[in-house]
């Protein structure tokens, strides 16, 4: 199955164990017997996985009369699944990959949930914030699909025993979208 997946996916899986170390707590990281070597030899298992992501590619069109109106692209993201959402910073590449269908999450929010209740949440509570009088005007251009690859890891040490989320474009953690699957915190 092709795939439109979001950035590069450039963390190996040799790499893992840093990444890993790094997420961990301070406390853990004290004991000096802890290292990277330890957490490789705990890994049970560890599978790539693709979150479902919907992009929104829109123009927030500030009109400014007698001037001409002052128009800024912008993308938007929500988690297909959670509910999460937030503007990207800056344009993550998008690229096509071929993904057994075993990995890929399904999407739980539709297109018409997105534009009629999430978008409509992102631009009251995000974007408007940035304009004190009169609020901008929008123009949807483009809305899809994007999976975000993440690292699913399973590690058993004398340690700890841990489920890790990395994500495979940057390295950092994902705990964070592992602990909204299961909540309804971001649900409209």
């Amino acid at each position: 199955m092709k795939l439109n997946v979001l950035g590069e996916d450039s963390i190996q899986e040799h790499e893992l164990p840093m990444y890993m170390y790094k997420s961990l707590k301070p406390t853990l990281k004290l004991n000096k017997k802890l290292d990277e070597k330890v957490i490789a030899k705990g890994i049970v298992k560890s599978e790539k996985i693709y979150q479902p992501m919907w992009t929104v590619k829109m123009l927030v069109i500030a009109d400014r009369k007698p001037f001409p109106p002052k128009i800024k692209p912008n993308m938007v993201f929500v988690d297909a699944i959670s509910g999460y959402r937030g503007l990207f910073p800056n344009i993550p590449p998008v690229t096509q990959q071929e993904v057994t269908s075993s990995k890929v999450k399904n999407v739980t929010i539709t297109k018409q949930e997105l534009l009629e209740k999430y978008l409509i949440n992102i631009q009251e509570k995000q974007i408007n914030r940035n304009y004190v009088l009169k609020k901008p005007r929008y123009e949807v251009e483009e809305a899809e699909v994007v999976y975000l690859p993440l690292w699913l890891i399973e590690v058993d040490t004398d340690f700890f025993t841990k489920t890790f989320l990395i994500n495979a474009n940057t390295g950092e953690s994902e705990d964070l979208l592992k602990k909204l699957w299961k909540s309804n915190e971001w649900k409209l």
